[in-house]
């Protein structure tokens, strides 16, 4: 079996409390992206897990944890084989680690015909990662709670990435404690939930926003899309992937083949309807 597994993308991110148990409440508009890792599941007698990014601790992912939790749950008596061919930048705010676990459990789930719904996967997947839930249900949606609350958004019109990597990104639970100190601003997902259901582009791109900016520079990438014709632009998550929106995909390719011939570490992507897809 392949399993397709989408990056996401944080069209808003809001920090709107804390819980007592130390969790950060979100209220973030979610935003599956074209961008995927494949992965190819095999029945096997015990679970293996390989990823051709060798800098990701394969026993310790949470996409091993997610084959276990599986198993655990179904009490089927064997295990599977899973490789995990990279494409999402890990430590990004995209989501990889997060779609892998999700591509793993969905996949699983199809593989042994165990016909677990939707709700509890992603019960599974929150145990595992915040992001997993949206990963598993994926295309446009509000994300509130720690990551596991999820209300579908309509499908937003087709946005033109160029996304860069550039820098190094802070443990997320660092990335917090930093934000702890300052204002949990803008608070725009209202407005962008309002933008989606209108179905207005330009609204949707002046609600982008992130509350992770005020304590992650993105000076230097936002002047450098915006050279180059983005529209608008926005991190990912905690970072440190910051992704600009272009007019059409002409221009999103044609500045993604620039940034990249000058030494960037730049992806070309869109948005898309859809989470996890089985081949």
């Amino acid at each position: 079996m392949i399993v397709r597994a989408n990056a996401k993308i944080n069209l808003t991110l809001d920090i709107i409390g804390k819980r007592d148990d130390g969790f950060h409440i979100l209220d973030s508009v979610f935003q599956s992206v074209s961008l995927f890792d494949e992965i190819e599941i095999k029945k096997s007698d015990s679970i293996s897990v390989g990823f051709s990014n060798g800098e990701v601790d394969a026993d310790n992912s949470i996409t091993a944890k997610a084959a276990r939790a599986f198993f655990e749950y179904t009490k089927i008596k064997c295990g599977a084989e899973i490789t995990v061919k990279n494409n999402i930048p890990t430590r990004s705010g995209m989501g990889g680690g997060s779609s892998d676990c999700a591509g793993v459990l969905v996949g699983l789930n199809g593989l042994f015909n165990t016909n677990i719904p939707v709700s509890k996967l992603c019960e599974m997947g929150a145990k595992l990662g915040a992001d997993v839930p949206f990963c598993i249900v994926g295309g446009t949606a509000r994300v509130g709670g720690a990551g596991e609350i999820i209300k579908p958004l309509p499908k937003v019109p087709t946005l033109n990435l160029v996304i860069i990597k550039h820098g190094e990104k802070l443990s997320t639970a660092d990335m917090y404690d930093k934000l702890d100190g300052k204002p949990y601003l803008p608070f725009k997902t209202e407005n962008m939930v309002k933008a989606i259901e209108k179905n207005s582009l330009p609204e949707i791109l002046e609600n982008i926003s992130n509350a992770f900016c005020s304590v992650f520079d993105i000076e230097f990438e936002e002047k450098l899309l915006k050279e180059n014709g983005a529209m608008s632009v926005g991190l990912s998550g905690s970072g440190p992937c910051v992704f600009g929106v272009f007019p059409d995909l002409k221009s999103s390719v044609a500045t993604f083949e620039k940034l990249k011939s000058s030494g960037y570490d730049v992806f070309c992507a869109e948005t898309v309807n859809h989470g996890i897809i089985i081949e």
